[in-house]
């Protein structure tokens, strides 16, 4: 992948207990676009990005480049021979080659010429006996042994794109647009002839949402085919089960009911259970189990959604649609429309600590109701710009709020007036916390500082050279200080209730 800093890296995690193993780079890799283990797990290839389309053979235990060249072509695969591991292929737009190591220097040799090299090549998979199967984007597959093409299989999906293909030990299967697959089953040895095919159409399945597959995996035992779709959604197939399935039936089972396929744009965390909600640009709700790690609760709109809060009891959660906020009741497996809010497009919502109030932006003001009786309680006005974030005080008598007018407003919700402010001009507020005795707030902007504010006064500050912070958490007893950054990375400060901070 790409870091942050600019360089490539490789970092080889271990399966079995989730932790980092091994971490490395390439001076001439800016990124990284194709990976491959080797069968025995002691080798890796990569490939660089563009124009060099760099492979390097790797003993990733010892973080030490083997061997490596420019291969000049744009790869879309990489991968070892399982029978070899002196031998790599890769393929992509005009490219299928096979490149084999000797004395420390990776030497390569062109699978196939004339017409057929001239191919775009979309994947390619190792079969059993050292042949080598190869897709293109007209729906065809190249059969190539010892170096040769033997002959080439007119897919079902002839035509279109063949985004995937992987070979096991009854054939292959290829995968592409529409959620279409496709599995060829070897012919009998007995009735191979010199004109014979070595393949032959069994079964064509799809899936339900008719999204494109971009990428399958077979389990070892052959038991399990997962298949990545383009909507980021991963499924899994029975293949075991595959003489007796129905091609007309949905065979696919969804991950975890479902991943989102697009940006998240809102997302809260429940108080007494171990749930997430998280609504996203594709349009739908999930309400996440963290200890379980699974989605309870899937739902999809016809409408964007814009924000989402989920009660401290589980029951109920609020959602900002373009024209109207919307409070819905979580169901088992569902979630129910029970009250609608005459606000649109209202991007940032909260419920107090203790679930009896709600605060909900309207563009520059802030409006506070109650959950039960749904009656509006007050309006807080000041803003004259968008409200960013707002945070409640512990006991629920106070809220913070801040804008991209500059301005860090205290408000009492007791009167519904403003008892603090600080407004700085030419900053966009993006987040504003509470520390935990609600005596100072934090917040954080487009300035590239994170500053606290004591009774409207600065207080302390941290400056970001170069980073601008989006999101703030503060730990309980105010002991650290979490910082979500535009390039994706999570800084931790440590806080305190007062002195310097200090980065870890």
């Amino acid at each position: 992948g790409r870091r942050g800093g600019g360089g490539g890296q490789v970092t080889v995690y271990n399966v079995a207990s989730e932790k980092r193993y091994r971490t490395f780079q390439h001076p001439d890799c800016k990124s990284f676009t194709a990976i491959a283990f080797s069968s025995d797990s002691k080798f890796l290839a990569t490939i660089g990005s563009a124009p060099e389309y760099l492979l390097v053979y790797w003993n990733w235990f010892q973080s030490k480049v083997v061997a490596s060249v420019k291969v000049n072509s744009e790869v879309r695969r990489v991968s070892f021979s399982p029978l070899d591991n002196v031998q790599i292929a890769t393929s992509g737009p005009g490219l299928l080659k096979l490149w084999r190591l000797q004395e420390s220097n990776l030497k390569g040799f062109n699978m196939v010429s004339g017409k057929a090299a001239s191919q775009s090549f979309t994947d390619h998979s190792w079969a059993p006996g050292d042949r080598l199967l190869a897709s293109t984007d007209q729906g065809d597959v190249l059969v190539v042994e010892q170096g040769e093409l033997r002959s080439t299989v007119k897919t079902r999906m002839s035509g279109t794109s063949i985004h995937t293909v992987v070979a096991y030990s009854s054939g292959f299967i290829v995968a592409g647009s529409e959620g279409r697959m496709s599995v060829y089953e070897k012919n009998d040895a007995r009735e191979k002839g010199e004109d014979k095919e070595p393949y032959h159409h069994f079964k064509t399945f799809k899936s339900p949402d008719s999204q494109d597959i971009i990428s399958i995996s077979i389990s070892h035992a052959e038991e399990t085919l997962a298949a990545f779709f383009v909507s980021n959604q991963v499924a899994l197939f029975p293949i075991a089960n595959i003489d007796i399935l129905k091609e007309d039936q949905n065979q696919f089972q969804f991950v975890g009911s479902g991943f989102h396929s697009a940006q998240i744009t809102g997302l809260d965390v429940c108080v007494r259970k171990p749930l997430v909600a998280t609504c996203g640009a594709d349009r739908s709700v999930r309400v996440w189990n963290y200890v379980d790690k699974t989605c309870e609760v899937a739902k999809v709109f016809q409408d964007d959604l814009s924000s989402i809060a989920i009660h401290p009891s589980g029951f109920h959660i609020l959602v900002g649609f373009s024209d109207k906020l919307r409070l819905f009741n979580v169901l088992i497996d569902d979630l129910k429309l029970f009250q609608e809010f005459p606000l649109k497009s209202c991007r940032e919502v909260r419920f107090s600590h203790g679930g009896h109030r709600f605060a909900a932006v309207n563009i520059s003001n802030i409006v506070i109701f109650d959950t039960y009786t749904f009656q509006r309680l007050g309006v807080l006005i000041s803003h004259t710009a968008v409200v960013k974030s707002v945070c409640w005080s512990m006991d629920d008598f106070k809220l913070v709020s801040a804008g991209i007018d500059g301005a860090v407003y205290e408000w009492s919700l007791q009167g519904f007036t403003r008892t603090e402010e600080n407004v700085t001009r030419n900053v966009h507020y993006s987040c504003v916390v509470y520390n935990e005795a609600s005596t100072a707030v934090i917040a954080c902007g487009d300035d590239h500082k994170v500053t606290e504010f004591v009774k409207s006064s600065p207080n302390r500050e941290i400056k970001l050279s170069g980073i601008r912070v989006t999101t703030l958490l503060l730990s309980n007893n105010d002991r650290v200080l979490f910082a979500g950054t535009t390039e994706g990375v999570v800084q931790s400060f440590l806080w305190g209730q007062e002195g310097v901070v200090q980065s870890f």
